[in-house]
């Protein structure tokens, strides 16, 4: 007994942090998923960080976990401060921040520790997946994550990858880098983007580990509309981005043809790939497009054909979206 306590001892301290807000039965999936974890429940603690939600959230601490379950309440100031305030008051030596639509499987908190403790300064990011049970209730969700039952090795990844939802790093690399910092000052607000860009100018690698799955029961990808709006206000706070980070602008792939043709100093190519995207994303073009998914859905259409216009309908989206945010900023300017 004497032995396995010392043996339990030398196993590094883990502090999962999530953030909520009225999501109650989803945070408690979340929650149950990390009892069933294979690395011991004593060497772990989770800290719940309520976000100003209005719902029987605080209950979850009345429930029973293996582990020891901290939940704290905030007035809402967003997910951000959310996930730097449960790493301020953790006691683990290693963070691993899950969101409260994440479902992780047995063995992922130990994939994502085994990553950090044999690679340095890296940025370990788990392998997320759409539930089957999301994936079957839409054409659109069905082809947009055909692979994600697909076996991939681990492998390095770009920082742009970077995201929040399922992220491991070790708590002084966190400190160190500055903690997650809202660029855009709205929502969605690129902070993982903004970690990744500033951690990779830092040295730092990522790597995604093939053995940290989860589930995301993420809603907004389950139909094309809903799925589309959420690109359209991402799209629309990313030029706030690229104000903090000049040198990130190009380096964002989906919006690399978004941007007004600069004649002087765009490539040919890069001038025809701006004005293919203008056509295309034209409100004539879109909701042309939007008519024709309507009616082919219910039919049985080709899957490329759809899986096309699936694609460039989203584009169109992120392409209004950006240029909403630009014409914002430009306003701004004007008036001060």
């Amino acid at each position: 007994l004497a032995r396995a306590r010392t043996c339990s001892m030398n196993v590094p301290f883990i502090s999962v942090i999530i953030p909520t807000y009225n999501r109650k039965e989803s945070l408690l999936r979340t929650l149950h998923s990390l009892s069933r974890q294979t690395y011991p429940a004593e060497r772990f603690e989770v800290i719940v960080v309520d976000d100003g939600g209005k719902d029987d959230t605080a209950t979850v601490a009345q429930h029973h976990f293996p582990f020891k379950l901290h939940y704290l309440h905030q007035t809402n100031q967003g997910a951000t401060f959310a996930r730097n305030l449960g790493a301020t008051l953790s006691q683990g030596q290693y963070l691993v921040f899950v969101d409260d639509d994440i479902e992780l499987e047995a063995p992922t908190i130990q994939a994502l520790v085994d990553e950090l403790t044999s690679r340095q300064q890296t940025i370990v990011l788990g392998t997320l997946r759409l539930p089957a049970e999301l994936k079957n209730d839409s054409l659109f969700a069905r082809l947009g994550h055909q692979h994600d039952s697909a076996q991939h090795a681990a492998e390095s990844v770009p920082f742009q990858d970077c995201m929040t939802g399922l992220l491991a790093v070790t708590k002084q690399d966190f400190r160190d880098l500055g903690m997650f910092q809202d660029p855009t000052s709205g929502w969605p607000n690129w902070d993982d983007v903004d970690f990744g860009y500033r951690a990779s100018r830092a040295g730092f690698s990522f790597w995604r580990s093939s053995a940290a799955v989860a589930q995301h029961w993420d809603y907004s990808v389950a139909d094309l509309q809903t799925s589309t709006q959420r690109w359209y206000r991402a799209s629309r706070s990313a030029p706030r981005l690229f104000l903090r980070h000049p040198d990130l602008q190009g380096q964002i792939p989906m919006f690399r043809d978004k941007d007004p043709i600069e004649w002087r100093r765009d490539p040919p190519t890069l001038v025809l790939r701006k004005l293919a995207r203008q056509v295309v994303s034209s409100w004539p073009a879109l909701r042309s497009m939007e008519k024709i998914v309507e009616v082919l859905e219910p039919r049985g259409p080709s899957p490329p054909l759809m899986k096309r216009l699936y694609r460039w309908i989203s584009s169109a989206h992120i392409y209004h979206g950006y240029r909403h945010g630009l014409r914002e900023i430009r306003n701004q300017s004007t008036t001060n």
